[in-house]
């Protein structure tokens, strides 16, 4: 097995297979495997989005930036290069990608940034998360050059952008590096109780916050449902992101009571719909 998962066939076949009732906790159970044969221990995260920038350049019905926006802001590279100096103390094989609930490549910096992670974090799986309309030829194979493992593009309007079709159809490695989906059909998180989609995931135990983590442009480790940043796990500015944030006490206890089904925070309730659950027994 090798992380991450996002590119694997087998992945992708148990993400659309499996039902959904089964979904997130087959999920959990393959990636603790995987972080089990990878690392030889499971207490580490499966894949780190860093949010570069803030900015999207689309408005889906079933992402918040459609009714509110995160500005445009900047990570700076003093910032992510701690990150990575945090994490390349671990030998992590994870993925990451540069994205929170912005378009990373409206960020100019991209191509370098992506270099960067090459270098402090060789084993590393980056990939990019991104809708495809600002991603041209020249940029895809920009990225490639610098070690880029792969693009996870996203259709989010009727029809494929002009960019992805034209990468698809003329780069003679782009069925390597690239994965198009959609959310035709699919069920989705709230977000936090901030959208709703027309197929809405529920949860009775939650392995996401055990897998995967964002932090946000001002440093804050958050989970990628968490939008508004309602509950930080810690600041990489001031903390060390393994040692101090991720394995601290704390975090450690939410993860773990997620597992087995308490959704203590507020977002967890509101994410999982246990809210509703609870609203609607009284």
């Amino acid at each position: 097995m090798k992380l991450p998962y996002i590119l694997s066939p087998l992945y992708r076949y148990m993400r659309d297979a499996v039902p959904e009732p089964l979904k997130p906790t087959t999920r959990g159970l393959y990636n603790w495997t995987n972080k089990l044969v990878t690392y030889g221990r499971t207490d580490i995260f499966t894949a780190l989005d860093i949010e570069i920038n803030s900015d999207c350049n689309m408005q889906c019905s079933y992402c918040p930036v459609s009714t509110e926006s995160r500005g445009d802001n900047f990570m700076t590279e003093v910032l992510f290069r701690k990150i990575l100096q945090d994490l390349s103390e671990f030998p992590y094989a994870g993925r990451i990608s540069p994205h929170f609930y912005g378009e990373p490549t409206l960020d100019g910096r991209l191509v370098h940034l992506m270099e960067i992670i090459r270098q402090m974090v060789p084993a590393a799986q980056i990939i990019i998360h991104t809708n495809g309309t600002r991603l041209t030829r020249k940029l895809y194979r920009e990225l490639i050059d610098v070690g880029v493992s792969g693009f996870l593009i996203t259709r989010h309007a009727k029809k494929w952008p002009a960019t992805v079709l034209d990468i698809v159809s003329r780069e003679i490695d782009a069925k390597a590096f690239v994965r198009m989906h959609d959310f035709d059909g699919k069920v989705l998180f709230n977000r936090g109780g901030t959208v709703k989609p027309e197929k809405e995931r529920s949860l009775r135990r939650c392995f996401y916050l055990s897998d995967e983590i964002a932090i946000t442009h001002k440093g804050e480790v958050v989970c990628t449902n968490d939008f508004h940043i309602t509950e930080s796990f810690g600041n990489v500015k001031e903390q060390h992101l393994l040692n101090e944030i991720w394995w601290g006490e704390r975090f450690t206890r939410v993860r773990s009571r997620l597992r087995h089904g308490y959704f203590d925070l507020n977002v967890c309730k509101q994410c999982s719909g246990i809210a509703n659950r609870e609203k609607d027994s009284h």
